[in-house]
């Protein structure tokens, strides 16, 4: 009798601890939305995320809607750092982010600024890390008589940098060093983030020819560990065609092919 209760113990143990192995706890993913945007932009992304990842805990930030947007990204940074904190606390095991267009700056203006982030995955998405050149169509939209030969010269003002898409043009000094993966999406059919490889750090000399990420001074000099994270193999570059900026973050095949895997 005993005999039969053991073996049947042990079954049960079994079942229970092959269930428990399928039942993956996944860490939490933190969103952040573009310019003149909100926490609805990611409500496609979140479900996609549900779908595949049944039970991950997504939280899209309704922080600075609309026209607060606007606001100087450092603004912003210190606004989001604010709930950020408080989320990374609730997560010891550590959170993923995802930043979509503008969102993505502020992402890692976040990164950089939080020493003690337990930040996993950063997942940049169609954002201009590496700068804006002149004027995109979402630019002309809120500054139609912005021409590119003034654009710089508008953005570096003190009225420019009062907007948020004036401090696209500084460089951070911090580091992405405690990141496990640093994911760069974008491609050439973008319309918006001019050139589209500032998705991938890359950008134009003054002779309006492209600089790669590897041939930037940023890199080069390492000057927030990007250089350092490429070596370690934590920096993965994602490319796409036929996707515009509006479109990143509800594409199927996007989010299969250069997200989800980084949601772990």
């Amino acid at each position: 009798m005993s005999k039969c209760w053991f073996w049947q113990y042990t079954v049960i143990l079994i079942i229970i601890l092959s269930f428990l192995s399928c039942c993956k706890s996944y860490k939490t993913v933190v969103l952040i939305h573009g310019l003149n945007d909100n926490q609805h932009a990611f409500d496609y992304l979140s479900s996609y995320i549900q779908k595949r990842h049944p039970g991950t805990n997504t939280t899209s930030l309704a922080l600075l809607n609309g026209w607060e947007s606007f606001t100087p990204l450092w603004f912003q940074i210190h606004h989001y750092s604010q709930y950020l904190k408080k989320i990374m606390k609730e997560n010891p095991d550590g959170v993923n982010l995802i930043g979509y267009s503008q969102g993505g700056l502020v992402g890692r203006g976040l990164i950089m600024s939080l020493d003690n982030h337990n930040i996993h995955s950063f997942i940049s998405l169609s954002s201009p890390q590496m700068g804006q050149f002149g004027d995109s169509a979402l630019f002309h939209k809120f500054f139609p008589k912005l021409i590119k030969e003034y654009a710089y010269k508008f953005f570096y003002t003190v009225k420019g940098q009062m907007f948020s898409v004036g401090n696209y043009w500084n460089d951070f000094k911090r580091n992405f060093l405690r990141l496990k993966n640093l994911v760069l999406i974008g491609g050439p059919d973008d319309g918006v983030v001019d050139p589209w490889q500032s998705s991938h750090f890359g950008f134009i000399d003054n002779y309006e020819q492209l600089v790669p990420m590897n041939q930037q001074q940023i890199y080069q000099y390492d000057t927030f560990g990007l250089k350092s994270l490429e070596k370690l193999g934590r920096v993965h570059v994602k490319i796409m065609a036929n996707v515009n900026h509006f479109e990143w973050h509800k594409n199927h095949t996007v989010f299969d092919k250069f997200i989800l895997p980084f949601l772990n």
